[in-house]
């Protein structure tokens, strides 16, 4: 599904990104962890392209996506929920959801439909003409989630869900990623280590902007990966 391979980054003269290496499987969920600072959502905005980079490769199923503006790959299968969420805050929740949907091209054979996101997230189906930024931190990621659907990605890209958020709605967030799984891949930065050991399959522990620890999500306390990323 998707590959990142020898990628290397810098803001000015600072190595942020040094030769991060790895994948995503179809139908599963690779949770990339790290303390403040290691390079989590850079790595993200370099894979979306909100960032460049000095060297390496990206690829999904295949293609090339280095080459690619921002848009063209989100309609290559991309979908991105940043951290802070950034919904459109002064518009309704149905108006968040349309801007998702409003796509000419669909990346994904999943094809994710309104009915889908409400039946996921129950709470926004009941919100859906309230104003985006009166929603609770929880309703506005749950909110961000859904308009990202509804792009049809074929991989989804959450930076730091569970931030700021409140535990009964982590575990929504967390049910609604355990059965999103098999109908599309999931790249999650998280820094909750319970959360990220239940929802993974894989795991990339980053230390420096270096890969410091990889492997299956079953292996994370064998591995000793809470050492990795406690403050």
């Amino acid at each position: 599904m998707l590959t990142i391979s020898d990628l290397n980054q810098y803001y000015g003269s600072s190595h942020t990104l040094r030769g991060v290496s790895l994948s995503v499987a179809e139908g599963t969920c690779t949770v990339l962890l790290g303390r403040n600072g290691v390079g989590k959502t850079t790595l993200l905005k370099c894979l979306v392209g909100l960032l460049p980079v000095k060297s390496g490769a990206i690829a999904l199923r295949g293609h090339d996506l280095l080459r690619l503006p921002a848009h063209r790959r989100a309609l290559a299968g991309l979908g991105y929920v940043p951290q802070g969420r950034e919904i459109f805050p002064l518009l309704t929740v149905e108006e968040n959801l349309l801007i998702g949907a409003y796509t000419g091209e669909r990346a994904s054979e999943k094809q994710f439909s309104f009915e889908d996101v409400f039946n996921l997230f129950p709470v926004l189906r009941q919100m859906r003409s309230r104003i985006a930024g009166n929603l609770s931190g929880g309703q506005q990621q749950q909110l961000a989630i859904g308009r990202a659907l509804l792009t049809n990605p074929s991989l989804l890209i959450l930076d730091e869900p569970t931030e700021g958020i409140q535990p009964s709605i982590v575990k929504e967030i967390e049910a609604v990623i355990l059965s999103l799984k098999g109908s599309l891949s999931i790249l999650l930065v998280e820094q909750f280590f319970d959360f990220a050991q239940s929802v993974a399959d894989h795991y990339v522990v980053l230390v420096r902007g270096q890969v410091a620890s990889a492997g299956r999500g079953d292996e994370m306390d064998a591995n000793d990966v809470r050492s990795l990323i406690a403050v």
